[in-house]
């Protein structure tokens, strides 16, 4: 799988009902009816979400936490711009929908056929009455075709914006599931640790060296540090364990909520392909409820991360971030290589 193409282009779109960039602003803006709010509002925690990660991969993080949590939310594309427009498309297309009006036109047109029916064509005061009601009857028949065709492509929109985000869930879920068993093998395998924790033993080694060199060395000094190397090895094995710990629960909590909003997606696209000839009313009803799991989607999911932070005072603690960093970049490095 190229993880590339997750939430990428999205081919076979109706150019024609996409709305300009200020459309889609002034829609996002307004406000939903009967209420206060903006029908934006909803969005708004994925925003600044993107917003966090687009500033992260622009300028990095200072915090070990921040830096963990991003680069999940990056190589999973769970924070793409591309699922946000989707979203934002989706609620602008339903809401056109529900603009839609088949009510009215087809009770006039009942009304009209009944009135038409009681009147006498002979008496010229109700043929003319007729002439103009068939009229108005035929205007409102032309109006519900346009409807009718309209609310095809609407819905045919929509039922392919429901097909491309579940097509992308998969992917995710997909990636999410090789990289969780990717960080499990690097806890059981332990070769770059145990690397790292050489290149401690060596570093101190190099430490001895130059004072032996310079004739200052006390045995005091072996003694020190050999409880040094201890306590770095020691630290440094536990940050990588918290590490990969706090990486993996990210990668479930991405999976757990993709796979959840995948099921209920799924389940009321079924219900829209075998609803296709019901009522107007319970269609509308189900691509709310559609909507609604795509808002869930990329609002709905928290992320409690926990990483420990190190104060970089003393050459020792300075060397264990240097590690600590060091194993990250390389932890990166495989799950980008993920395919």
């Amino acid at each position: 799988m190229d993880n590339s193409t997750i939430f990428n282009l999205r081919f076979g779109s109706n150019a024609k009902l996409q709305p300009s960039a200020e459309e889609l602003r002034q829609f996002l803006t307004s406000k939903k009816e009967g209420t206060t709010s903006l029908q934006g509002d909803d969005l708004a925690a994925y925003w600044e979400l993107l917003a966090a990660v687009a500033a992260y991969k622009r300028d990095g993080a200072e915090g070990f936490r921040e830096k963990m949590l991003y680069t999940v939310l990056s190589h999973s594309h769970f924070a793409k711009p591309a699922l946000r427009a989707v979203v934002e498309e989706f609620k602008y297309h339903r809401h056109s929908l529900s603009g839609l009006d088949f009510k009215k036109p087809s009770a006039f047109i009942k009304s009209a056929e009944e009135e038409i029916a009681r009147l006498n064509p002979k008496k010229k005061e109700d043929a003319a009455r007729i002439e103009r009601m068939r009229g108005m009857v035929e205007e409102r028949r032309v109006a519900l075709e346009k409807q009718q065709k309209h609310w095809t492509e609407l819905t045919g929109e929509l039922n392919q914006v429901i097909a491309y985000v579940l097509e992308n869930l998969s992917k995710i879920e997909k990636l999410c599931g090789q990289s969780i068993a990717l960080l499990a093998s690097e806890q059981v395998d332990r070769k770059k640790e145990q690397g790292l924790i050489e290149d401690i033993k060596t570093e101190f080694k190099e430490r001895l060296k130059d004072l032996l060199h310079q004739g200052t060395i006390k045995p005091q000094d072996l003694e020190a540090a050999k409880e040094q190397v201890a306590e770095l090895s020691r630290r440094t094995a536990d940050l990588i364990r918290s590490d990969i710990f706090t990486l993996t629960r990210v990668y479930e909590t991405i999976h757990e909520h993709v796979r959840k909003i995948t099921g209920q997606l799924r389940a009321v696209a079924a219900k829209i392909e075998s609803n296709r000839q019901k009522r107007y009313e319970e269609n509308m009803q189900l691509y709310q409820e559609a909507e609604n799991i795509l808002v869930a989607l990329i609002t709905g999911c928290r992320f409690d991360v926990k990483a420990a932070e190190i104060s970089a005072e003393t050459e020792n603690d300075k060397m264990l971030v240097e590690k600590r960093r060091e194993f990250f970049d390389h932890l990166v490095d495989l799950l980008h290589s993920t395919r």
